[in-house]
């Protein structure tokens, strides 16, 4: 499998692995617990006590027939704290990166569909975690947002940070990792012009639900009856305006957007906003379903904080937290992408059922547990 075979030469590249270590010393000496197999072990869904976890890591990778104490969990911590956290970030993107490369990306009339949306999790009660994270009730909370894909639930860009940052600075940090030719779905949280500005600038497209009272031109268009109208939108409050300039946007520039009426099966109208102007090539009676689609970025943070226990941290530090929540990110990633190879086979076993069969994710995720590891370090067949 070459998406395997990626990782683990990135994971034996010199250059990598100065980059992702937070001294030039560190990783240097022989010892048992290296950068590789520091990083297989975070991967490797770490949730019950961290000695027995590392007693059954090192059964496995040095395939022997009992268990021993090879690392002290006294290791572990010290190693951890040499490892940056983005170095699972930067394996994603290698992941990404292959999943581009073999052309299995799928396209809604010519776009890759994608969702922006942001959710909470609590933290260990440690007084570092509120200093850098902030607290909510006075329980430290750390802010997570992810950019995700809805065809294939891969998690492009992901972030966690302190409370106080909001779900719209979030979505700009997610700007830089939008692909060309992509459309972009957000809730009614985000919308402001701004980030309107933004997009028009860096030539990408986007689908928001806008609030009913947002301002005076929705409510106009509202009131009129109209399924659909193309208006140019301004920055008229000085806030606004101030805001595209931090953004570095012109606060004086116009956008122009097109809005679309979806009638709820309430009775109740919603708004949406997009760029794409092509009323031929992007008809009005498309959006309200592809829209839809934005509820995958619900279930995919369900995913991470159910089946993969996301706040089940294995270390107390705010280094452990951003590395437990990019490693469980990469693994979702890795399940999502086995998942997606391996339905073509049930299909095949199954073809004479009824019912279409599907890979079931929790399962997945529970069978990868040491099985990773052996994909991740074992030599593969090249044939």
């Amino acid at each position: 499998m070459k998406i395997v075979q990626k990782i683990t030469s990135q994971l034996d590249c010199p250059t990598f692995i100065a980059t992702h270590r937070r001294h030039p010393q560190d990783f240097t000496r022989r010892r048992q617990l290296t950068f590789k197999n520091l990083v297989l072990f975070l991967l490797n869904q770490p949730r019950t006590a961290l000695q027995t976890e590392l007693d059954q890591f090192y059964r496995v990778l040095n395939q022997a027939s009992t268990e021993s104490q090879v690392v002290t969990a006294q290791a572990f911590s010290k190693a951890r704290s040499k490892l940056k956290p983005e170095v699972f970030e930067s394996l994603n993107q290698a992941l990404q990166q292959q999943i581009d490369n073999l052309g299995l990306r799928q396209r809604w009339r010519g776009l890759r569909v994608l969702a922006v949306d942001g959710s909470t999790v609590h933290l260990p009660l440690e007084p570092a975690m509120t200093r850098f994270f902030g607290s909510h009730s006075e329980f430290p909370v750390a802010r997570l947002s992810m950019l995700y894909d809805v065809a294939d639930g891969q998690t492009l860009h992901s972030l966690i940070v302190p409370i106080e940052v909001g779900e719209r600075d979030c979505a700009h940090l997610h700007l830089a990792h939008l692909p060309a030719d992509s459309l972009t779905l957000f809730d009614r949280g985000y919308p402001g012009h701004w980030l309107f500005a933004l997009f028009e600038q860096q030539r990408r497209h986007f689908l928001m639900r806008l609030p009913c009272g947002y301002n005076a031109q929705i409510n106009q268009f509202l009131r009129s009856g109209q399924v659909e109208d193309t208006l140019f939108f301004a920055a008229s409050h000085p806030e606004a305006r101030l805001f595209c300039t931090e953004a570095g946007v012109d606060p004086t520039g116009r956008v122009e957007l097109r809005l679309i009426r979806v009638e709820l099966a309430s009775g109740e109208s919603e708004v949406l906003v997009t760029s794409l102007l092509d009323r031929q090539a992007f008809p009005t009676e498309v959006f309200a379903d592809i829209y839809h689609r934005r509820w995958g970025i619900e279930t995919d943070y369900r995913r991470l904080k159910q089946t993969l226990c996301l706040d089940n941290f294995s270390g107390r530090s705010v280094t452990a937290v951003k590395q437990d929540f990019h490693a469980r990110q990469l693994l979702k990633n890795l399940a999502l992408l086995m998942q997606h190879l391996l339905q073509p086979v049930i299909e095949q076993r199954h073809k004479d059922r009824k019912l279409r069969w599907k890979v079931n994710f929790t399962q997945g995720v529970s069978r990868l547990k040491n099985t990773l590891i052996d994909l991740l370090v074992r030599p593969w067949p090249t044939s």
